[in-house]
């Protein structure tokens, strides 16, 4: 069974990651994951969106994505589970909210998604790490950002 003080650390990493994607800081969500972790990204149909083999790449591109954009990521109702000593399964339900300027000829919009994270985390030393996420969406929703004045 996972002690609660494990669950507790991966809790709190998975809140920083929110707060770090919503806040920029890639050097703070670069120390919650292992630098080989694997990103698979899923649409509504289950089709797979975007994969990465590499945090750096993944960093780079959600840096260039979200660059000038305002971002709310938030996730609820873990569920973790212990798959054997140093590796958790963790699965949380999430939301997403973007506000994404115009930029590269495509006009400003919004997009609002929902779904759960699947995650795996390994522990390494003494400190827990991300160490693979797949994202499966169950809705997402892109729409013309309001102007305003």
């Amino acid at each position: 069974m996972i002690t609660f003080e494990v669950s507790e650390i991966i809790r709190t990493k998975k809140a920083q990651y929110c707060r770090f994607v919503d806040t920029k800081q890639w050097d703070g969500l670069s120390r919650l994951i292992l630098p080989d972790a694997k990103f698979i990204f899923f649409g509504v149909d289950g089709g797979i969106l975007h994969e990465f083999d590499s945090l750096q790449t993944w960093i780079e591109l959600t840096a260039a994505t979200l660059d000038g954009a305002h971002t709310s990521h938030r996730v609820s109702n873990s569920e973790l589970t212990l798959l054997s000593k140093g590796q958790v399964a963790a699965i949380w339900a999430m939301e997403d909210y973007l506000l994404l300027r115009a930029k590269d000829g495509n006009p400003a919009q919004t997009m609002r998604g929902y779904g759960h994270y699947h995650e795996i985390w390994k522990q390494w030393d003494s400190d827990w790490f991300l160490a693979k996420l797949e994202l499966t969406r169950t809705i997402l929703e892109f729409k013309a950002a309001a102007r305003s004045n």
